[in-house]
């Protein structure tokens, strides 16, 4: 007979290995729009909307998607693997587009316009 701490301790592994898993099933695209830079090491900026008074120059679209059904938390992950993807064409800013979430599959997709304030 199995002891409920043995139950416990099998399934803290196997839990942590799907977490992992989940945190990795976003994928990203990017579509050139002007120029393009070398990598951006710095923070990558998020803006919900165009950001006023500020020069900046468009480098791209940016998407990415996940389709694993997760909580709010998902969201921020795939604006995380925006920015990364941004940077790597040399973005230092992202402008949020379009968000959208299928009923029913829980797919989720966030676009953005790659930007590089000058």
């Amino acid at each position: 007979m199995r002891k409920i701490g043995q139950t416990f301790s099998f399934l803290i592994p196997v839990i942590a290995v799907a977490i992992l898993l989940v945190q990795g099933c976003a994928t990203s695209k990017f579509v050139v729009t002007g120029n393009t830079y070398p990598p951006y090491n710095g923070p990558i900026k998020v803006f919900l909307s165009p950001p006023e008074d500020i020069e900046y120059e468009e480098i791209g679209i940016v998407s990415s998607s996940s389709s694993v059904i997760l909580p709010i938390h998902e969201w921020t992950h795939l604006i995380e693997v925006m920015q990364k993807k941004a940077a790597s064409k040399g973005a230092n800013a992202i402008i949020i587009i379009k968000e959208e979430r299928a009923v029913g599959t829980g797919e989720k997709n966030l676009m953005a316009i790659a930007i590089r304030i000058k």
